[in-house]
């Protein structure tokens, strides 16, 4: 079967376009994505919701290369007294993965785009639409990696992803594989992301985690602020638009967002900024 797909997928490399182009997807366009410098606001009002990977720290060469630093302990411990406890980690990563590099960190932390929940000290975790098949899926992708060591896995518990960072020259080989893998199914779809694809069940998104937390006490009644990086942070976008929230997107790119900064570094001096103004 992998020989296979791999066949039909270099039948057609030759006129492979972008991966948006692909799958026919370009995230809604904000009419005018301001800076964030233009952004005074008292955290007393608002719920603070942040991807992590390339939002609190920086996108490393490898998943597990990432640095989450002293310094952003500090400035998340200082964030859940100035937000009131509001304050929400929203990831791709595997929930467990997340709490093991922010250690102390109490707050809510959602993983696998909403699939696992950590909130109030509780876990909960979706059930699989077919755990036979997504271990299908890892197994073909496991040997798709091994045939063609340029493509670094990641597996988590509800999917799998495709890293091409190092060799950026194998996102159309990667794509055109997953969609051949995918073919006919209607329990799991190819996700976008940063020099990166992943497989995860349908029907689960950022937007929906941040809806549900929405409804816990100390984010209840508070306008949401969403801050992420890629194509898998635009429902959340969304979402927050529609609550009439902020919405600001990490780097260049298209996208939904409102506002716009340009790393993780930017993000985190404009946060500090505003709790410091509160405070003095």
């Amino acid at each position: 079967m992998l020989i296979g797909i791999m066949q039909r997928e270099q039948d057609i490399m030759e006129n492979s376009t972008s991966f948006y182009q692909f799958v026919g997807f370009q995230p809604p366009q904000a009419p005018d994505t301001g800076g964030i410098e233009e952004l005074d606001i008292d955290p007393a009002q608002y719920a603070l919701f942040s991807d992590f990977d390339g939002t609190i720290v920086e996108i490393a060469s490898r998943p597990d290369a990432i640095e989450y630093t002293g310094d952003d302990a500090t400035l998340f411990a200082k964030a859940m007294k100035a937000f009131g406890g509001a304050v929400a980690i929203v990831s791709g990563r595997n929930l467990d993965d997340v709490a093991h590099y922010v250690g102390d960190y109490k707050g809510v932390i959602s993983g696998g785009h909403g699939t696992e929940l950590r909130i109030e000290g509780e876990v909960e975790r979706h059930k699989l639409p077919d755990p036979e098949h997504l271990e299908h899926i890892k197994a073909a992708v496991a040997e798709f990696a091994v045939i063609d060591p340029r493509v670094i896995l990641e597996e988590k518990t509800y999917g799998i992803v495709l890293h091409f960072r190092q060799n950026p020259e194998m996102e159309f080989k990667a794509r055109k594989f997953a969609e051949c893998l995918l073919e006919g199914r209607d329990d799991f779809e190819l996700q976008p992301a940063k020099m990166a694809l992943e497989i995860k069940p349908k029907n689960i998104s950022k937007a929906a985690a941040i809806e549900k937390i929405m409804l816990a006490p100390a984010f209840f009644g508070r306008t949401p602020i969403y801050v992420g990086d890629d194509a898998t942070d635009e429902t959340a976008f969304a979402y927050v638009n529609e609550q009439d929230g902020i919405s600001i997107k990490i780097g260049d790119g298209p996208t939904a967002a409102r506002y716009r900064t340009e790393s993780p570094a930017s993000f985190k001096k404009w946060l500090s900024g505003q709790m410091t103004k509160r405070r003095d």
